[in-house]
């Protein structure tokens, strides 16, 4: 007969404090091997937010590869419906029926047994294996209630969490060391998570330079924090990342490339470009944005590329996203500070249609007083807000 540990989880994604308790487990409790069940549809879970299945038991494999004391089952995976651990270990019974089973979970779990399919079925199937951290107490009750099959298992304190990962990789921000290798390069070739932010980020930096890599990175908090000013969805929150991250990505190609080649690459895109930009050529940046946003990034959204197209004049009917990209890149901080960003960052989180009103027509008027060519695409911008919305 052996001893098997059966640790479940949504693993969304698995991570290396999942792998150290298993093995502390593991050890402790003398177990022959333990099995990863990764989740199909969690009960208690909304499965619109979390990855895919196939990825995740994909995600499993991948942190397990070398460990010959661990292994995967999709035995959740590819059952439809939901996934209730009653049916997991049950099926589980069947497959191993001289063996002795372990069922593993973490700290926080116990105080929700009572929300559980059948736990008392469960009980009566498997033994119960609680993994906490030092000084974390486990109550009287639970351990009166079930002594005979209760293992109450002290594990390192290992702060990681797949909240934070999922966290830091929609922000772009660094995983390595908290997840195996393997998991970190399926993620990023995936695009889980928002991951290929980070590579983004790798990228731009290299085409725009330090200082300018620096604005965007601005532009893109800004971004972020009016977004979540005005209670935006994390779909939003994302497209704002990358829209604001890449509304620059074309000013290097445009000046050094030279007019004619920035003609011929919008006309390979359908693009036919207005007379204005033969001579405010680093303007068409905004345009051309759109092309290498597709071409180098891999950017598909129409939301993300529309903010890319109208962040430096503006134009008729713009989104949310395009509004908060363009007011966020007027308003940086990195901007040389004046009265009229000042004014333009109060409206900002105020009244985001007078903001735009207020900071076209300030920047028209610039222009205008200075003597240069004004693009009659924010001319059109300003008048479609002023007709909806009034003159502010």
């Amino acid at each position: 007969m052996e001893k098997i540990g059966i640790m479940g989880g949504t693993f969304d994604p698995i991570h290396n404090g999942h792998l150290m308790a298993a093995e502390e487990v593991r050890q402790k409790l003398e177990l022959d091997r333990i099995i990863f069940v990764p989740a199909g549809m969690p009960p208690l879970k909304s499965a619109h937010k979390i990855a895919e299945a196939r990825h995740r038991h994909n995600m499993c494999l991948l942190a397990v590869a070398g460990n010959p004391y661990f292994t995967v089952s999709d035995i959740e995976t590819v059952r439809e419906g939901i996934s209730y651990t009653f049916d997991t270990i049950s099926q589980l019974c069947q497959i191993y029926p001289n063996d002795r089973l372990f069922f593993i979970v973490g700290a926080d779990v116990p105080s929700g047994f009572h929300r559980w399919k059948n736990f008392e079925g469960i009980t009566a199937l498997c033994d119960i294996v609680v993994t906490t951290r030092p000084g974390h107490k486990i109550g009287k009750n639970l351990r009166d209630k079930y002594s005979d099959i209760l293992h109450i298992i002290e594990i390192s304190d290992v702060d990681i969490s797949s909240t934070k990962i999922r966290q830091s990789l929609a922000e772009g921000l660094p995983v390595r060391y908290l997840l195996p290798d393997g998991v970190v390069d399926y993620i990023c070739k995936n695009r889980l998570y928002g991951s290929w932010l980070g590579q983004i980020k790798d990228k731009l930096e290299k085409e725009l330079g330090r200082r300018r890599f620096l604005h965007s990175l601005l532009v893109m908090e800004e971004a972020v924090k009016l977004g979540r000013h005005y209670s935006c969805d994390e779909d939003t929150l994302e497209s704002l990342r990358i829209a604001a991250l890449l509304h620059d990505c074309a000013r290097p190609f445009c000046s050094e490339q030279g007019y004619p080649a920035v003609v011929a690459l919008c006309e390979r895109d359908g693009i036919a470009l207005d007379p204005f930009f033969k001579t405010n050529l680093p303007l068409t940046h905004s345009v051309v944005g759109t092309i290498l946003a597709k071409d180098k990034y891999g950017i598909t959204d129409p939301m993300v590329l529309s903010a890319i197209a109208g962040h430096t004049f503006g134009k008729s009917d713009m989104s949310f996203v395009d509004k908060v990209v363009y007011l966020s890149d007027f308003i940086k901080p990195d901007r040389q500070p004046d009265k009229v960003r000042g004014e333009a960052r109060r409206l900002a989180y105020e009244d985001i249609d007078g903001a735009m009103i207020y900071a076209l027509r300030q920047t028209i008027e610039k222009n205008t007083a200075l003597g240069r060519d004004v693009y009659r695409e924010s001319g059109r911008a300003l008048e479609y807000l002023e007709e909806k919305y009034g003159k502010r």
